[in-house]
């Protein structure tokens, strides 16, 4: 049998496993999906996981679960040499070991792209898991119960400040959610009113939302103000040392969250698989899908796909010629890639990849959104419907997307869930403060 090995488990990995799992006929392949985390993560939901309207195991995918017949790994792969395409993995427990296969995957996708300005690391979260999703919404939910209890102030203050930085997707639909986030906690708290809470988001480009029309951007300028958020165009981060966020505007003020949402680049663990890598850091790819030298020429069994694969957009659309790393392109790549493996391993010609943008959607919080599909815009109420609708049905796994709907239809009927569960950081704490102990 032909041995398969898939780097990642997230959305290219899972797709290209669960696809291979319906094209291979039996006894043909063995396939092998190692990934530190024993699920895949729809990435879109993580702001409404922020802003305590979805539940958070709802919108990860258990990889054992769905890929029955995947052998899956918990663990990461450290070194390839495609040469003698062995691979070194390190599994989350025992001893390193080195597998051996005839065709690698690289869907190792991507991780935060972030710059080193003071502070960033130590202050901010991403916004690229479930874990930093579920601790932003812990954050601003204690946040407001200790800002309840403080007079006005400085320190108050500190607390009720939201900052998200980056205006894209990502960016906007995280500041915006958290927006309604807050704004949905003010009746729970008499002490505050809206004026007590500040959101700003920095962008460094004159617009937010480069994915959408300058007409629909402008409209998502207009919706964030009048819920009072500020956005600063043209801003950049130029310190959030301690907290204290300084702007390149010359504007300066604390504050206890931080989000970092400014773009994203390929997981660098790509840079260890001694695979034709290209400027960007990501690993070169053809329209096929498969792995390609600088010439253009193959590499004979070695595929990438997703945010971590430069593979070019045959309809003209992509910037720099490149498919954008978003889950249109990466889900079905994956799909592709899928079928184009099991047509070499079957002496097929494999097909290349072309997917024209289908638009984009976005969450604004409840009951607010923005659809974009060419000159066709849709904004407010219509547009959350939409937003609703295509993710609802876009989650993978039909068990998945009813929980998540069904969370929709129960926050709907009894509102959103604002009760956070900070001490399951540490969660001996409360026994060993009452256990008993052996006398001295």
């Amino acid at each position: 049998m032909a041995k398969i090995l898939i780097v990642g488990g997230g959305y290219t990995g899972f797709y290209t496993a669960f696809k291979l799992q319906k094209h291979l006929r039996a006894g043909e392949a063995e396939v092998t999906l190692v990934d530190p985390l024993p699920y895949m993560t729809y990435h879109p939901f993580l702001p409404e996981v922020a802003a305590g309207l979805i539940e958070a195991r709802h919108v990860i995918v258990p990889l054992r679960r769905h890929l029955k017949k995947t052998h899956v790994v918990q663990g990461r792969v450290v070194a390839v040499d495609h040469a003698k395409k062995t691979a070194t993995i390190e599994p989350s427990a025992g001893k390193s070991y080195t597998t051996k296969y005839d065709h690698i995957v690289v869907a190792a996708g991507s991780v935060s792209r972030t710059f080193p300005i003071p502070g960033v690391a130590d202050e901010a979260f991403g916004m690229k898991s479930i874990e930093e999703a579920l601790a932003v919404r812990d954050r601003i939910i204690d946040n407001f119960a200790k800002a309840a209890n403080l007079p006005k102030g400085k320190e108050r203050d500190r607390l009720l400040t939201v900052t998200v930085i980056g205006g894209g997707f990502a960016g906007i639909e995280t500041f915006a959610e958290l927006r309604s986030l807050a704004t949905a906690m003010l009746k729970q708290y008499p002490e505050l009113t809206i004026d007590d809470t500040k959101f700003h988001m920095v962008e460094a480009m004159p617009r937010v939302m480069p994915e959408v029309s300058m007409k629909t951007s402008q409209w998502v300028l207009r919706n964030l103000a009048s819920r009072q958020a500020t956005v600063h165009l043209d801003t950049q981060l130029m310190s959030a040392k301690g907290g204290k966020v300084e702007l390149s505007n010359g504007i300066s003020f604390e504050s206890d969250l931080i989000v970092w949402t400014a773009g994203v680049m390929a997981n660098p663990v790509v840079n260890s698989m001694g695979l034709p890598i290209e400027e960007r850091g990501r690993v070169r790819s053809s329209p096929t899908l498969q792995v390609t030298n600088a010439d253009g020429t193959i590499v004979a069994g070695a595929w990438a796909a997703g945010d971590n694969s430069a593979v070019p957009d045959l309809t003209g659309g992509g910037v720099g010629g490149m498919c954008v790393p978003n889950a249109q392109h990466a889900v079905r790549q994956a799909k592709r890639l899928a079928t184009n493996l099991v047509a070499v391993l079957r002496g097929e010609t494999p097909v290349e990849y072309i997917h024209k943008n289908l638009g984009a959607v976005a969450g604004l919080g409840v009951g607010h959104g923005v659809f974009q599909s060419g000159k066709i815009a849709v904004t407010g109420f219509p547009a959350w419907l939409m937003h609703r609708g295509y993710h609802g049905l876009a989650m993978p796994m039909w068990e998945r997307k009813f929980r998540v709907v069904g969370g929709w239809i129960m926050q709907f009927l009894v509102g959103r869930d604002t009760t956070t569960l900070t001490l399951r950081e540490t969660p001996k704490s409360y026994f060993r403060a009452y256990a008993s102990r052996p006398s001295k």
